[in-house]
């Protein structure tokens, strides 16, 4: 294993770094914008027209950014002018945030608006630098920007897909109310059988990906060797690698032993993809179980800590109501509670003032 290897095993965020990985190589970028980008331009890219700017945006966002992606993408020989029928020189960006998170992320079309508008200033602060005071010309255009989401979660995306669902009382405002909308890929929408039929390395990756449990194994060893072997035949070793980063992300996020680990990352390199996962169920399953185990054992701890506090809470209250039944005074009732139970005089008058109220 490599220093790399290891650097990126340590990370927490291990399924974040395997998708930067997969959209930060150019192949597998291209094939997803080919495949899964809902836009007709895009159906032919190819990956020399793809130059990957993520260095020179993302680092400008917070560390939990650091997954995403920013792609220019040279499309001038696919598009063509109405007027003339020539072609001219276009660049898309192509914005992408790899959400993993279990939780959907509510505030994300805010998030690639940002995104949006430093390309756009910054690609202004170009062009001003080349042709001075040229975006104040009537024929200057910014570059068109397509954002896109991919989801990996299990849930359904239920955020907002426009900008406008998230500005309050947005209806005021009429046809002045701001629109600003994004692309979703869930990857959970996509069988087995819908990416296997895209033929490619990057829907292989995908299906790495939706491995979340033993089930999720037996699925993916259950396809036919015919057809994998067929995807990574011309795969070119670097690819390969990069393959072998993404099980090896997913293997460790799960606690897999080191050792199975590393022997089913093999498998990648010797192409031998229907046996990628021997050994490893029976391991996840213990894994799991473990889990289980200890999330009942914590569940139960939780419960007698319950249990016990509202013991704790009845006895008080009893012992509040008597005091005030025997004609106690609020201070001294509070003094008592101080001393029977000690705690302090916020706490006491805490105690005192909800047994009042009841």
């Amino acid at each position: 294993m490599t220093k790399e290897d290891r650097k990126m095993i340590m990370n927490p965020q291990l399924r974040d770094n395997s998708s930067k990985l997969i959209f930060g190589d150019n192949i597998l970028c291209a094939q997803f914008l080919r495949d899964y980008a809902d836009l007709e331009i895009l159906r032919h890219v190819q990956p020399e027209d793809i130059e990957d700017v993520s260095e020179r945006y993302v680092p400008l966002y917070s560390v939990e950014r650091e997954s995403d992606t920013v792609k220019k993408v040279n499309i001038s020989r696919y598009v063509e002018t109405k007027e003339s029928g020539k072609t001219i020189n276009l660049p898309l960006y192509i914005v992408s945030l790899v959400e993993h998170k279990t939780k959907v992320e509510y505030n994300v079309s805010m998030q690639i608006l940002r995104y949006t508008v430093h390309i756009w200033e910054d690609y202004e602060k170009e062009m001003e630098k080349k042709y001075p005071y040229i975006s104040r010309r009537k024929e200057f255009r910014y570059p068109p920007v397509l954002p896109i989401v991919y989801y990996e979660g299990t849930e359904k995306w239920t955020a907002s897909t426009d900008l406008a669902d998230r500005i309050l009382c947005g209806e005021l405002l009429g046809g002045y109310l701001p629109h600003f909308r994004y692309q979703t890929v869930r990857l959970h929408d996509y069988s087995n059988e819908d990416l296997l039929a895209k033929g490619d390395e990057i829907s292989l990756a995908m299906l790495i990906n939706k491995i979340r449990n033993p089930e999720d194994m037996k699925a993916f060893t259950s396809i036919p060797d015919e057809q994998v072997d067929e995807i990574l035949k011309d795969t070119p070793d670097y690819l390969l690698s990069i393959m072998e980063k993404v099980l090896r992300a997913l293997l460790y996020n799960m606690d897999m032993d080191e050792d199975k680990t590393e022997n089913a990352v093999s498998k990648i390199k010797e192409r031998k993809m229907g046996v990628l996962f021997e050994g490893v169920r029976e391991n996840f399953e213990a894994a799991r179980k473990r889990d289980i185990e200890e999330a009942v054992k914590v569940a139960l701890e939780e419960a007698e800590k319950n249990r016990e506090q509202s013991q704790r809470e009845m006895e008080i209250f009893k012992y509040v109501f008597k005091l005030f039944r025997d004609g106690y005074s609020e201070p001294q009732i509070k003094e008592a509670l101080q001393n029977k139970y000690s705690l302090s005089v916020e706490q006491a008058e805490e105690q005192y003032r909800k047994v009042m109220e009841d």
